[in-house]
Parts: structure tokens; sequence; C-alpha cells
């Protein structure tokens, strides 16, 4: 039977080819550098290919996000999951080293902090990898809490604001003073274990509610299995 030339994918010329993984390179260094907030025309500019060439590959940033960061915000939810599952056995350890891991990874890719801070503008496919880290950080502030390795009033959303607080750090100071995630991080595990002298403002009831319900969805799912 012959064979359509829909049936299979063209394999890319040999300089098509090279274009392609040039402009992903060029995008892997301007996202960690400057984030996702950056041009198309940019990205072409630093790869050394002409515009038209970009945009015939990537139609749109979002595209280009989707290549450059897809192996990374994967490795992120595994991460997370391995976290929730080492609480299990020395909660402080878990705990602790994936704090400083998050600070870590915004601090080397700005792209990376972006989208874990605002991922609706991501794909699908990106939007599912960062809820199943969402679950196993909830998870890990679980088992964090059961052993006492936070204080009681530790709330899952004092991650979110920490990685708020992190990327402004990131932004404002990152090319001065480029460890100074590590001093915050200290600062924020040191806060996050110590109970204070004053009662806390309550959380945001709405990230509270959000965590609780994929609380109870995930604790459901583990219960069937």
């Amino acid at each position: 039977m012959r064979t359509t030339t829909g049936d299979v994918a063209k394999p890319l010329r040999a300089d098509a080819e090279r274009n392609r993984q040039a402009i992903i390179s060029a995008a892997a260094r301007v996202f960690a550098e400057q984030g996702t907030s950056v041009t198309l025309e940019h990205v072409a500019s630093v790869a050394g290919v002409g515009v038209g060439t970009i945009y015939r590959r990537f139609p749109s940033v979002e595209s280009l996000v989707t290549v450059v960061m897809e192996q990374k915000i994967r490795l992120y939810a595994d991460r997370s999951e391995q976290a929730a599952a080492q609480a299990k056995g020395d909660a402080r350890a878990a705990f602790s080293d994936f704090v400083f891991f998050m600070l870590q990874q915004q601090a080397t890719d700005l792209a990376f902090s972006d989208l874990i801070l605002s991922p609706r503008g991501a794909s699908e496919s990106f939007r599912s990898e960062i809820g199943r880290a969402l679950d196993a950080s909830i998870l890990l502030v679980e088992r964090a809490k059961a052993a006492a390795v936070v204080r009681d009033d530790f709330d899952h959303s004092d991650l979110y604001l920490m990685l708020n607080a992190n990327a402004g750090i990131v932004r404002g100071m990152g090319r001065t003073a480029p460890d100074s995630w590590r001093r915050f991080g200290q600062y924020m595990l040191q806060a996050f274990s110590e109970p204070g002298a004053t009662e806390l403002v309550p959380p945001p009831g709405a990230w509270a509610r959000v965590a609780r319900a994929r609380s109870d969805a995930a604790s459901r799912r583990r219960a069937t299995r």
C-alpha cells in the first residue's frame, strides 16, 4: 500500500534541525536569565536565526516554553513526590531538603519560578505536572506537621508565600548576591519550626480550601489503591 505524506511526519532537514536546536538552546538561556516574559524576536536574536524561522517552528512564546521546560517541570513533580515519600521516615530532612530544592530552582531558572507561581498560562501538561507536585507537597506538609517538624500553625500556603518572596529576592538581588536565597531559606526554616510569641494572621481562606480539597481527594485515591 502506498504511504501518503500524512501517514508519517517528515524528518527535518539538517539545517532546519540545527536551527531548531539553536532556538531551544538559546531559549533555555534566555528563560533562565529573564523568565518567560520575553519575545520570540529576542530569542531569535540570541539564537542567531531570523524571526520567520522561529515563528515557523514556534508560533508563540508559550509553545517554546513548553518544549524547553517540559523535562524540568516533570522532574520538579518527581522530586516533590520523593520528598513526600521520604517524609514517612525522616520528615525533618525531607522538608528541609525540599525547601532548599525549590528555592535553588527559582534562583537558577526564572522561567521555572514563573511557571510554578503562575501556571494558568502554561500548557495542560504543565498544569498537570504542577498539580502532581502540589499534591505531593501537601502530603509532605501533613507528614512534617505530624512529626512536629513545623509549628502547629504552619499552613501549606506558607510555602507559596515563601516562593513569592524568594522570586522577588532572586530578581532583585540575584546578580549582586546570588546566594541570598540560601540565607532566606535558613531564616524560613527557622520561622517555620519555631513557635512565635504572637498569633499569626490566618492564611488566606481560598488557599486553605484548595489545599484541603486536594488533600481530601488524594486521600481518597490512596484509599482505593
